[in-house]
């Protein structure tokens, strides 16, 4: 197989639209995650078939719990109509997209559950059944690459919703590395909550020296994917080593910011160097 088509992610796009959903189900599958079920009518034509897949959801107000979101433009068009209004919106990984029984789609999203919680967090610590919110997203999605051997996952928190999917969607004979971002006392619930989100067993491991050197120490082959996530400062050696002294092609590697220390709202479409923003 060629170095190009190894890599190769087939790409579709989705009607993009603004959805609201219902919470029909809440759980805690470890202490540090919330896990929300979503489902609703506007979800009827919704896909999601990509393990980099994000969408924006829309939360209450924080203080007056009123929901402002936009709106769909019609029932099969693309298109939304923004309120006038102020809104928190955040971006999430739509996980384990399904259809129920009756034949309605349903999904989840995991939060993170943390100290000082923005208006996403604070949500999901009192979400119940019942409570509304709306979503929009994604836009398109990429299938994992055609012909890899090895994943390498290197991410905090956040990202391992998002990694989660890349370890459920790679065949069964893809070996799977995750270099988790977190203390060591953490690592258990780390590897429980992707059991419990994939069904699988992987090796994770915490970095030592930065993520830069973590990703240097592992055996990396050229049929390995590399897929780095989280907050978008300590990214910045990680992809400045792949880039600059590795040398991987693009098609090789996905890395994203998901947010960044010291920034509210960080947007992750920004780029993960503000000194070097090209990739």
């Amino acid at each position: 197989m060629s170095e190009v088509a190894k890599f190769s992610r087939e790409m579709t796009r989705h009607r993009f639209t603004a959805r609201e959903v219902t919470v029909t189900a809440v759980s805690r599958p470890v202490p540090t995650f919330a896990r929300v079920t979503l489902a609703g009518p506007d979800l009827h034509d919704f896909a999601s078939t990509g393990p980099t897949d994000h969408m924006k959801v829309f939360f209450p107000h924080p203080f007056t719990g009123e929901l402002n979101a936009p709106t769909a433009v019609g029932p099969s068009e693309d298109g939304m109509v923004m309120p006038d209004a102020q809104i928190f919106g955040r971006f999430f990984t739509p996980m384990n997209v399904r259809v129920d029984a009756s034949g309605a789609t349903e999904f989840d999203l995991d939060f993170f559950l943390h100290e000082d919680p923005g208006p996403a967090s604070f949500w999901a610590e009192k979400a119940a059944i019942g409570d509304k919110l709306v979503v929009a997203g994604p836009r398109g999605s990429k299938t994992v690459p055609a012909g890899i051997s090895q994943l390498l996952c290197i991410v905090d928190e956040t990202a391992l919703p998002a990694t989660s999917r890349w370890i459920a969607d790679v065949p069964a004979a893809v070996e799977v590395e995750v270099v988790a971002d977190v203390s060591y006392d953490d690592i258990d619930w780390v590897v429980d909550y992707l059991r419990d989100a994939t069904g699988r067993e992987v090796t994770v491991r915490e970095p030592l020296g930065g993520l830069d050197q973590a990703l240097l120490d592992s055996e990396l082959t050229d049929d390995t994917f590399v897929f780095a996530a989280g907050d978008a400062n300590r990214l910045i050696p990680l992809r400045r080593v792949i880039r600059d002294e590795l040398g991987l092609p693009r098609e090789q590697y996905d890395i994203s910011g998901y947010w960044r220390s010291g920034e509210a709202n960080f947007d992750h479409h920004s780029p993960i160097d503000p000194a070097d923003p090209e990739d």
